[in-house]
């Protein structure tokens, strides 16, 4: 038997990069595996006092096969029922005093700081506006996935301090803040099959069919930051409200046949491919 923690998160969003995407300019539909230990380092090391510690003891435990999956998906609402998540992009145009005030790009060159305290200190009002406007700042592209709730399991073969759960608050970059509304833990027990029919993000290895369902592939770090190929069970379709179109993901199952015979967690909120 394994020990099964499932969180409820509240968003508003998140964004969390893809591995071989620029940046944020994609985000992934889904908080990837290493997304959620992350998260769950965080929250662990802010309720035992360990800090970055605790990332590196959670990495051991998935290394050492302790920490058997971190998947999450869309949590329905228990009252409207099927939930849905909405992909946007927007322009983020930010102040870097922090880091662009003092670099120099040639040799020689003024730091922009320097420049910024000699315009206000000689009254040029205008030129140290433009100096923070224009220098001391950049703009980017950044996709945000909004929706309500999600669900994440995390499956253990050790016990786990339920209380640290309650400490997640955030998914992904900086402004990708939660609040974890409910935290529940259960037991769930680990067999081995070929054929799995999952609501949580499988890994695709090589020679697996998928036989039916809706979903999209993607790559993401598991929860060793090993680069994979995941199948994420979700469909999306395209909507129009009040006049504007949306690319609506809603959750989903997937049946998929593997090679050969793979771990498997049964937990009340479903089937992980383990892996």
């Amino acid at each position: 038997m394994v020990k099964v923690v499932a969180a409820r998160i509240r968003l508003p969003l998140f964004s969390i990069t893809q591995p071989e995407a620029f940046q944020v300019l994609v985000s992934l539909p889904i908080p990837q595996p290493a997304t959620l230990v992350g998260a769950l380092a965080y929250a662990y090391g802010v309720h035992t006092g360990k800090g970055i510690r605790a990332y590196h003891e959670l990495l051991e435990f998935a290394e050492r096969g302790e920490l058997l999956a971190a998947r999450a998906r869309i949590a329905d609402s228990p009252t409207s029922g099927a939930a849905v998540l909405i992909p946007s992009s927007v322009v983020l145009r930010r102040f870097r005093v922090a880091d662009k005030a003092h670099e120099t790009k040639k040799k020689g060159e003024r730091r922009p700081i320097h420049v910024l305290y000699d315009h206000l200190a000689s009254g040029d009002y205008a030129s140290a506006k433009r100096v923070l406007e224009v220098t001391l700042t950049d703009a980017f592209y950044r996709e945000y996935v909004m929706g309500h709730e999600l669900l994440a399991v995390w499956a253990f073969k050790s016990d786990v301090i339920e209380e640290a759960f309650w400490y997640i608050n955030r998914l992904g970059d900086t402004e990708s803040l939660c609040t974890v509304v409910d935290v529940q833990v259960t037991e769930g027990d680990v067999s081995r099959a070929r054929e799995v029919e999952t609501c949580f993000p499988a890994p695709l290895t090589p020679g697996a069919r998928l036989l039916n369902g809706n979903f999209t592939v993607v790559k993401a770090n598991d929860e060793r930051r090993a680069l994979k190929t995941f199948v994420i069970p979700m469909r999306a379709t395209i909507e129009t409200r009040r006049g504007r179109r949306y690319r609506i993901l809603r959750s989903s199952t997937v049946r998929i046949l593997y090679e050969r015979e793979v771990d498997v967690c049964n937990t009340p909120w479903g089937i992980i491919v383990v892996g």
